[in-house]
């Protein structure tokens, strides 16, 4: 499933939530709302792109912003996109050599 560019997780009884909805709505740009008391799957995928309980949260392109902060949004909106594709850059040089460049860290 591809997730739109903006998603705004919140509850219909928050104040912060309503204040960051408006926002979102009065830039004209498409978002989806996705109230994280709805669902458990809801609130797994919030936890897993924020790790915050708290509401509201404002995804854009991949980056999360807990809470509400007009100027941040405006900031955010207005970055260019993450580019989220999965990246396959390695030559096969680079794939079958044995001095690995990463360290696991146990």
């Amino acid at each position: 499933m591809t997730l739109p560019r903006i998603i705004l997780y919140a509850t219909a009884a928050c104040p912060h939530c309503a204040a960051a909805r408006a926002a979102l709505e009065a830039c004209g740009e498409p978002f989806a709302e996705r109230d994280p008391l709805s669902s458990p799957e809801i609130l797994r995928e919030m936890l897993a792109c924020s790790a915050s309980a708290v509401v509201p949260i404002v995804v854009v392109g991949g980056r999360a912003m807990v809470g509400f902060d007009a100027e941040r949004l405006d900031q955010m909106l207005h970055e260019a996109p993450l580019d989220l594709e999965p990246v396959d850059d390695y030559s096969e040089e680079e794939l079958a050599g044995d001095d690995d460049d990463l360290t696991a860290v146990r």
